[in-house]
């Protein structure tokens, strides 16, 4: 059954806004987050977070994960 999970919080009226975060846990994943008014600019902004997502991913101490490994 779908369900909506609407966060306040995280709503933008910006033409777009990224971010990543390291979920807890033993697989460690990166996880991006993107959201935004302008299909164009959310595009770019995806591409842009896919990059830290990988160096995060590579290079953990450089964003203050090191605590979680």
């Amino acid at each position: 059954m779908p369900a909506w999970d609407f966060k306040t919080d995280r709503y933008t009226d910006r033409a777009s806004a990224w971010r990543t975060s390291r979920r807890p846990g033993p697989s460690q994943e990166v996880e991006v987050q993107v959201r935004g008014t302008d299909k164009a600019a959310v595009k770019i902004a995806f591409a842009e977070a896919c990059a830290q997502a990988v160096d995060r991913a590579r290079n953990p101490g450089r964003y203050g994960d090191t605590d979680e490994w």
